[in-house]
């Protein structure tokens, strides 16, 4: 249940992440034409870390890791140095919580990942 409610939060946690790419995008024909392919390309990475999350997958977790510490931290510490807009600034808190919470669940709770077992029984005899 904790891993279904941790890949709900990073999928809204994406949403969050795209609503002020649609904006530039929508607001600036040259953002979209020229600088609309980092981001769609973080957003899919992001959308299969929350897939692999919602597996179960063990590597998620570290995927998840480091795209907060190398991708994310930076990029926001950067947006919030640049003083931008109150609104914006909120929108880069919240989604820095999201990501503690989603990474205090995935870490430090007892709701751990773990590989999927394939049985060795299968339904043909072994000779």
């Amino acid at each position: 249940m904790k891993l279904k409610l941790t890949s709900q939060l990073l999928l809204i946690d994406l949403v969050l992440q795209l609503l002020p790419i649609a904006y530039f995008a929508f607001s600036s024909p040259s953002f979209a034409d020229n600088g609309l392919n980092g981001p769609l390309i973080q957003a899919a990475f992001y959308l299969f870390i929350i897939w692999k999350v919602s597996g179960g997958n063990n590597l998620a977790r570290y995927l998840f890791l480091a795209y907060t510490l190398v991708i994310f931290l930076p990029l926001s510490v950067m947006f919030l140095m640049h003083g931008s807009s109150i609104g914006m600034i909120l929108l880069v808190l919240v989604q820095l919580g999201i990501k503690a919470y989603c990474l205090y669940q995935l870490f430090f709770t007892s709701t751990k990942l773990e590989f999927t077992k394939v049985d060795d029984e299968s339904e043909f005899p072994k000779f």
